[in-house]
């Protein structure tokens, strides 16, 4: 945020900057343009369990670290890909790469673009966190790697399209915009399917900048395709469904429960110096 972006809030909200500081004032912002334009304040939530009545599914890559996926964004986006024969998978921003690796072990090709190294040190990112970038996806065959900033790469170069998509990158309004209108076209015919995730904060808090730029970013004809996915983090753009959807408020009575067995290994191998 701006330095000149940040004072227009703190006059336009000075209670909820000094309360509650300039983030929550900037999506009270778009919470307030969201139903201004558009006259919603969420998507209509599918239940986990009516997308995948039999729900049962590996997740073999997952660090339990600061910035990852929930386990069950994990499971949405390997689910879906279950669903697509020789699923052609496009992920925006893959951090650590444990998305790509659960994917990768279902769906037949798999492309990430991720920041190059030189793209994170142009912006001081440290050593450590460009280290981190890809470790659990390296090796993988069916994966494959381009390293460029999604507002400034071609994506015409890619001369693909794909069965899901997974955007995961910068989480403004600006970088979602981009990366919805630059992929959305990208779909390889209707039953293809979009993921955003962080379109919430948690489960169950809208994180309103995110969907303004979901809604912004795809025509209006096709709003009516869009969902959140109850127990995850994402939403989703999905056409020819008929299920019951709901609205999301906290606290959500629970209406299911996971049984997880976990296991744990040592890492058998050291970061990539980049």
């Amino acid at each position: 945020m701006n330095n000149l972006k940040a004072l227009k809030l703190l006059i336009k909200y000075p209670k909820i900057v000094k309360n509650n500081g300039l983030v929550m004032a900037e999506q009270i912002e778009f919470k307030n343009r969201l139903y201004s334009e558009y006259k919603v304040k969420q998507l209509p939530t599918i239940d986990l369990l009516d997308l995948f009545p039999n729900l049962e599914i590996d997740i073999n890559t997952y660090s339990f670290l600061s910035g990852t996926s929930l386990i069950t964004d994990m499971v949405l986006l390997k689910s879906l890909a279950n669903r697509f024969k020789e699923c052609s998978y496009l992920e925006i921003g893959s951090w650590r790469g444990e998305s790509l690796a659960n994917v990768a072990s279902v769906a037949d090709n798999c492309t990430s673009l991720s920041l190059s190294s030189d793209e994170m040190r142009a912006m001081n990112l440290s050593n450590e966190f460009i280290k981190v970038h890809g470790v659990f996806s390296e090796k993988i065959d069916r994966i494959t790697k381009i390293g460029h900033n999604s507002h400034t790469y071609e994506f015409s170069n890619l001369n693909k399209k794909f069965d899901l998509i997974f955007i995961d990158g910068a989480h403004s309004y600006k970088g979602v915009l981009n990366d919805t209108q630059k992929t959305f076209p990208l779909r390889k015919e209707n039953k293809s399917i979009i993921v955003w995730h962080d379109y919430s904060y948690n489960t169950e808090d809208v994180r309103y900048s995110t969907l303004k730029a979901i809604l912004d970013g795809i025509p209006k004809s096709k709003h009516n395709n869009l969902y959140h996915v109850s127990n995850t983090m994402c939403a989703i753009y999905i056409e020819d469904i008929n299920l019951p959807t709901t609205f999301t408020s906290f606290p959500t009575f629970p209406n299911k429960l996971f049984s997880l067995t976990l296991k744990a290994k040592k890492m058998q191998f050291e970061p990539n110096n980049q």
